[in-house]
C-alpha cells in the first residue's frame, strides 16, 4: 500500500487546523454577544431602574391639605359678650350708606402732646327713616384715637357710678389722647351723661377722664352693630336700630 506524500499530509493537516480554529471562533462570540445584551436590557435590571417611582405615593393618593375654614354664610359675628350681632339691612335711599361693624374697632393716631385734644362736648340724635341711632363728639385739636367695643354690665358699672347708664347692653367708647376738661380741671363736657330714650341708644355716661383717657359707656337696647365716623373736628358713633 503506498502512503500519502509528506506535502499531501501536511496540506490535509493545515485544512483540519483551519477548520478548528473556525469552530471554536464561532462558539466564543454567540456566548459573549447575549451576556453583553442581558447587562443593557434585560428584564431583571429594569425594575431595578424604577424602584424610586414605585415606592412614591401613587398620583391622586396623596393627602391634601387641610382647607381653610368656610366664611359662615350669614354676615354675623359674636361680639365679646354677646350673641351673634347682624349686620342691618340697606338702608333707604338719601341714608348714609357707610359700612356697619360687627367686630370691635382699634384706632391710633400718633401726634405730639401737648396739647391733649379736648372733647368740648357730647351729643346725640335719632334718625329713624335711616334706622340709626347716632352719637357724636365734638373735640377741639387733632383728631385722637379711639376704642370701640361692647362691655359687660358689670364692666360698665365697674367704670362708672351704677345706674348711670340705662340700657340692657354696653357699648364703651375710649378716645385717647383725649380729655374732658379744662387745665383748671373744670368740666368742657356740659352733659357728661344722659338719659335718651332713642330707639337703640338709652344713654350715656362719661366714666372715665384722666391721663389722657376719656372713656364713655353708651346703654344699648339690645346689641347692634356700630360704625364710626370722622368729620371735621368731630367724631362720632351709630348704632342700628
Amino acid at each position: 500500500m503506498q502512503r500519502p506524500s509528506t506535502s499531501a499530509m501536511a496540506f490535509m493537516a493545515a485544512i483540519l487546523a483551519t477548520a478548528l480554529a473556525t469552530a471554536s471562533c464561532g462558539a466564543g462570540s454567540t456566548a459573549a454577544g447575549p451576556a453583553s445584551s442581558s447587562q443593557r436590557s434585560s428584564p431583571e435590571s429594569a425594575p431595578a431602574s424604577s424602584s424610586a417611582p414605585a415606592s412614591a405615593t401613587p398620583p391622586g393618593t396623596s393627602p391634601s391639605p387641610p382647607a381653610s375654614p368656610s366664611p359662615p354664610a350669614s354676615p354675623a359675628a359674636k361680639s365679646s359678650s354677646g350673641p351673634p350681632l347682624s349686620l342691618p339691612p340697606a338702608p333707604p335711599p338719601g341714608c348714609d350708606d357707610q359700612a356697619w361693624r360687627t367686630t370691635p374697632v382699634q384706632v391710633t393716631h400718633h401726634f405730639a402732646v401737648p396739647p391733649v385734644p379736648v372733647i368740648t362736648a357730647i351729643r346725640t340724635g335719632t334718625h329713624p327713616e335711616c334706622g340709626y341711632d347716632r352719637i357724636v363728639f365734638n373735640i377741639r385739636g387733632p383728631m385722637p384715637g379711639y376704642d370701640i367695643r361692647y362691655v359687660s354690665k358689670a364692666v360698665a358699672d365697674a367704670i362708672g357710678p351704677a345706674g348711670a347708664v340705662p340700657g340692657k347692653w354696653y357699648l364703651l367708647i375710649t378716645i385717647h389722647p383725649a380729655q374732658g376738661h379744662s387745665r383748671s380741671g373744670a368740666s368742657t363736657i356740659a352733659r357728661r351723661s344722659k338719659v335718651t330714650g332713642y330707639p337703640m341708644l338709652s344713654g350715656y355716661a362719661v366714666t372715665g377722664d384722666f391721663d389722657g383717657v376719656l372713656s364713655v359707656a353708651v346703654g344699648l337696647a339690645k346689641p347692634t352693630a356700630f360704625r364710626v365716623g370722622r368729620l371735621a373736628n368731630r367724631l362720632y358713633v351709630d348704632v342700628a336700630g
